[in-house]
């Protein structure tokens, strides 16, 4: 899991947990917008507007209508109630995996890949959310 705050220049990154291993792609894809919009919401002023891009159609469709399978509700209903909670504006975008190389570069744990691109970026370590506390990393 990657993400990359490029206004603040701060990249987050984590291996998959193995609770999660089994997961299909569109769970982790959707669980990493969780994450940015968690992490966001503590970098972003209250009232102001957040622009997600992902490189997964579900995950835009998911967000964007806010209409999810009953297996990925939790997800769902956990971005609204940060969003709320911080009153954030926001959307997410779908941008081609090839635009997106920074964050891939993350998500696949090649920090010195990322690092060429970005040189001054700021890495550490995501905690996946909905993570149970004893399987925390």
């Amino acid at each position: 899991m990657g993400v990359w705050m490029p206004s603040l220049n701060l990249g987050f990154m984590c291996s998959i947990p193995s609770v999660y291993e089994a997961k299909p792609i569109f769970f982790l894809e959707a669980l990493t917008v969780l994450a940015a919009i968690q992490l966001a919401s503590s970098h972003v002023s209250s009232g102001g507007h957040l622009a997600i891009f992902t490189d997964n159609f579900n995950s835009v469709a998911m967000f964007n209508t806010l209409s999810a399978l009953p297996a990925y509700n939790w997800i769902l209903l956990t971005a609204v109630d940060v969003l709320l909670t911080c009153d954030l504006d926001f959307c997410v975008f779908y941008v081609p995996g090839s635009v997106n190389i920074l964050a891939d570069h993350l998500s696949r744990g090649r920090v010195a890949d990322a690092l060429q691109l970005s040189p001054s970026m700021t890495i550490s370590t995501l905690t996946p959310p909905g993570l149970p506390n004893h399987a925390r990393p």
